[in-house]
């Protein structure tokens, strides 16, 4: 078996209400930046941007 060594970044800051931005990579992939919100039914929720929780189920699909 052969060890691997993989890091994994992440920061991340409020926007406005509910809305939160997380930039997130790997040192040798790249930055992206994830975008979220809650939907009208929190209030202080638009609904700009998917939940927290759609981003966790898609990546657990992943």
């Amino acid at each position: 078996m052969h060890a691997r060594n993989i890091q994994v970044f992440a920061e991340a800051s409020s926007i406005e209400n509910w809305r939160q931005q997380v930039i997130a990579g790997q040192p040798d992939a790249g930055r992206f930046a994830f975008i979220s919100d809650e939907g009208r039914y929190m209030p202080g929720g638009e609904g700009t941007a998917p939940t927290p929780l759609s981003y966790f189920v898609a990546g657990m699909a992943l």
